[in-house]
């Protein structure tokens, strides 16, 4: 979602604040519903849209799709179970230690290597699929440090201006829409000489997080080996064994937001009911992530809750 092409800042992408229900999602919801008008005209029989992005458990609504595509609930490591052919990314930002608008690996914080290599989550999800990677859209630093997918048609939607800022490559949103269909159509119709994406087999998968050191019973018993005070590591046959591991990763990393998670909500109307003092924390948490400075972000998470927040908590 944080490289929808219209996207302005860190307060768009959490279903939490009103900010994501007036601006975020519809700009998320545009940009899905262009690549998939794209796709269906390039060729494709069938569309399945999966939505990834962690802010809100359903980003793009059924109703925002064209005729042809439909949303499903298929993990990536699941789709050649369900026969899929092919495989597009969307709105894609660069992956963690990148100054880029909003840059991180699936949890903030979190750094995950296979074979020495730093790896986004385009990475993680096109090794998953077992199918070609026809195309993704999204940040500028994405495609600039996609490596091991470098060979992927990439459509730059957005320029970063540090971790807190883009400027968007279209300023009429037309435009940009137009250029998400018709390179869309472009990736289908030259599917047949899409680059392969080889997962990686026998190789050292890396993950690290800066609660690292207090959250280490938990990685070990998902099969991770410690390797430094805050770094674990575990050898992989193939990227399919990494299931687990990346889920137990992600786990232990978003162990500092948990006291204030709110889960997800239907619409703006709920996310307005909900307790607005775990909702002042996480504002106060992910504005700190968006200016850039781990340690101010992760020092707003782990610090002594705000005056009288601790009991709403234990009330609730």
């Amino acid at each position: 979602m944080e490289g929808a092409s219209q996207l302005r800042s860190v307060r768009e992408i959490w279903g939490y604040l009103p900010e994501y229900w007036q601006t975020g999602k519809p700009r998320l919801e545009d940009d899905v519903a262009a690549v998939c008008e794209g796709l269906l005209a390039g060729g494709a029989s069938e569309l399945v849209v999966l939505d990834n992005h962690g802010g809100n458990a359903v980003n793009v609504s059924a109703e925002s799709l064209p005729a042809g595509a439909r949303l499903e609930t298929w993990r990536d490591f699941d789709l050649l179970d369900h026969e899929v052919d092919a495989t597009f990314q969307v709105g894609y930002h660069a992956r963690g230690g990148v100054d880029g608008f909003l840059s991180h690996t699936y949890v903030p914080g979190l750094r995950l290597r296979a074979g020495g290599e730093l790896i986004s989550e385009s990475h993680t999800r096109a090794w998953a699929s077992g199918v070609p990677l026809l195309g993704i859209t999204g940040n500028d630093l994405h495609r600039e440090t996609l490596g091991a997918l470098s060979e992927t048609p990439f459509l730059v939607t957005q320029t970063s201006i540090g971790r807190g800022g883009m400027s968007p490559v279209w300023d009429e949103p037309h435009d940009g829409r137009t250029a998400l269909r018709e390179f869309a159509e472009r990736c289908l119709r030259d599917a047949a000489s899409a680059p392969t994406v080889p997962e990686p087999t026998d190789v050292t998968f890396e993950a690290s997080m800066p609660n690292g050191s207090e959250v280490a019973d938990q990685m070990l018993d998902a099969g991770w080996t410690r390797s430094g005070e805050v770094e674990y590591s575990a050898q992989l046959r193939i990227w399919r064994d990494a299931r687990e591991l990346l889920a137990a990763a992600m786990n232990a990393a978003l162990v500092p937001f948990l006291p204030y998670w709110l889960g997800a909500f239907e619409s703006a109307e709920e996310a307005a009911a909900a307790d607005q003092g775990r909702v002042e924390q996480l504002r106060l948490i992910f504005d700190a992530w968006a200016a850039e400075s781990q340690p101010q972000w992760y020092e707003a998470a782990v610090d002594p809750m705000p005056a009288g927040l601790a009991d709403q908590l234990s009330d609730g």
